[in-house]
């Protein structure tokens, strides 16, 4: 079973996440409170981290699909503008359809192929495309497989409706790629803004609170507390928030990317892995 297969339990999949987490951190906490369990980093950052990972398969499988669905969503227009055609030559809906279907249209070819086996078993036109939108679940699909069930349900001049129709569909979807060509330039200033903001973490962590608490040590003993708003504050204590800080906005800019490049938090998921690793390495590397 493919990763997208699973898209249509995925409310069941983000539940039983979201209960793996609060068991994982509940776990995590009893053993480090009540036993002295050392963690690799602070306890809230370990139990951000572990959150975060209870979540990467069911991020894994809305990922594979929305990736397989906008290809999908990219071919429908030239399958709209085939069965147009085939119109226009004189055949009817269902069998320009079925003439349709032996073209390659890269993954929405399995999904023509299945349709055209129902309809060999004598499922109606009707069904078959309803079925077809529910699986799909996609403004594109319904658009265009909803518009195919109109105009067999309607009947009329089908030549010229599906003529106006393919030139809208086509218009629309070239409207949508050309709003995502242009917030893609985003994503880069969201990657800027969360390497900035780590940049600035490490100076300040290694520079100015590095030297403030360094020089306290130092002459803290003999003159009292040279910077008394740091009293009882120690390096690690300073590290642990920053890291915190440095996660939770790489985990937001990640959302927004996805938002802005492809439309959906979803599709960020991936920019949020990217920029996490990112996060911990730097740190690991960077401060120590």
């Amino acid at each position: 079973m493919r990763l997208r297969d699973l898209h249509n339990r995925r409310k069941e999949l983000y539940l039983a996440s979201l209960a793996a987490a609060v068991m994982a951190d509940a776990v995590i906490a009893a053993l480090n409170l009540l036993n002295g369990v050392k963690l690799p980093f602070q306890l809230g950052t370990t139990l951000l981290l572990v959150g975060l990972l209870s979540f990467v398969f069911p991020g894994l499988v809305d990922t594979s699909y929305h990736r397989w669905r906008e290809k999908i969503d990219d071919a429908l227009p030239t399958l709209l503008a085939d069965i147009t055609s085939n119109v226009r030559i004189g055949f009817s809906l269902t069998r320009s359809f079925e003439l349709a279907v032996q073209t390659n249209y890269g993954p929405l070819s399995k999904e023509l192929q299945r349709m055209k086996a129902q309809l060999s078993w004598g499922v109606p036109f009707e069904e078959v495309v309803r079925l077809e939108l529910k699986r799909l679940d996609s403004q594109t699909a319904r658009r265009t497989l909803g518009v195919l069930l109109k105009v067999d349900q309607g009947g009329g001049n089908v030549e010229d409706v599906l003529k106006l129709i393919q030139d809208h569909t086509s218009e629309l979807h070239q409207i949508a790629k050309e709003r995502k060509g242009v917030l893609r330039p985003y994503v880069v200033t969201t990657y800027m803004a969360v390497f900035i903001f780590l940049a600035i973490a490490v100076v300040l962590i290694n520079s100015f609170f590095g030297q403030m608490l360094s020089a306290q040590q130092t002459v803290g003993s003999s003159t009292g507390s040279v910077f008394p708003g740091l009293g009882g504050i120690d390096i690690q204590s300073i590290k642990g928030a920053f890291l915190q800080m440095s996660l939770v906005e790489a985990i937001a800019g990640g959302l927004g990317a996805g938002k802005l490049g492809q439309g959906s938090f979803v599709a960020g998921f991936p920019h949020v892995l990217i920029l996490v690793a990112t996060t911990i390495a730097v740190f690991l590397v960077l401060v120590g």
